[in-house]
């Protein structure tokens, strides 16, 4: 009897230690770049849209599109001039911010060779000084393939200026538009690793 209440004590203490070790770990609050693969397109042309404002700079929104668009090119990828992008959204009477359309898929899909529809928000667009000791960038990012209307990725893009400091204040990333920079070359990175094929062709 004895021996049946000591197996059950040392049962309860497993299961104790157990249920311990599954407590979520909490996500750091700056310094990664998470990828949520949905699935693959091979291979693409890339659009990337105006991106979703929510920060208090009321040009966040084209000033981080406008650089990741640069950040693209730089890794040899093949992308519609902003501009261009533009015209034919205000041309298709569609608008930034939107879910769009299959039509306007379809229009990127056939007659520019657009595989891949870049889009995004961005929730946090902090400058250095102000107030602010580094320069914080918080963006979701998400990847439409023009052929299915469906979700390719997602990625979740969160850096301050001092995620990349070495020793004492070097490496440290004071300007905004390096940051932004840095952050969607990782991206980039990330992406390859993740096996969307069309930012390797």
């Amino acid at each position: 009897m004895k021996s049946f209440k000591v197996i059950i004590f040392i049962a309860t203490l497993i299961s104790l230690f157990s249920s311990c070790s599954t407590v979520p770990v909490k996500e750091p609050t700056s310094g990664y770049v998470k990828i949520f693969k949905k699935g693959r397109i091979n291979p693409c042309r890339v659009a990337i849209l105006p991106f979703k404002n929510e920060a208090n700079d009321e040009n966040a929104g084209e000033k981080v599109a406008l650089i990741f668009y640069s950040a693209f090119v730089s890794n040899g990828i093949d992308v519609v001039l902003p501009q261009d992008v533009k015209n034919l959204m205000v041309g298709r009477h569609f608008f930034p911010y939107q879910s769009i359309p299959q039509s306007f898929l379809d229009f990127l899909r056939n007659n520019l060779n657009v595989g891949l529809v870049i889009t995004g928000k961005v929730m946090t667009y902090r400058p250095f000084g102000g107030g602010s000791r580094y320069p914080e960038i918080r963006v979701w990012i998400e990847g439409i393939s023009t052929k299915t209307g469906r979700r390719v990725f997602s990625a979740y893009v969160v850096h301050r200026g001092d995620d990349f400091r070495k020793v004492l204040e070097f490496g440290v990333v004071k300007s905004m538009t390096k940051l932004i920079f840095v952050s969607s070359d990782e991206l980039m990175k990330k992406l390859q690793e993740a096996g969307i094929k069309c930012l390797e062709e």
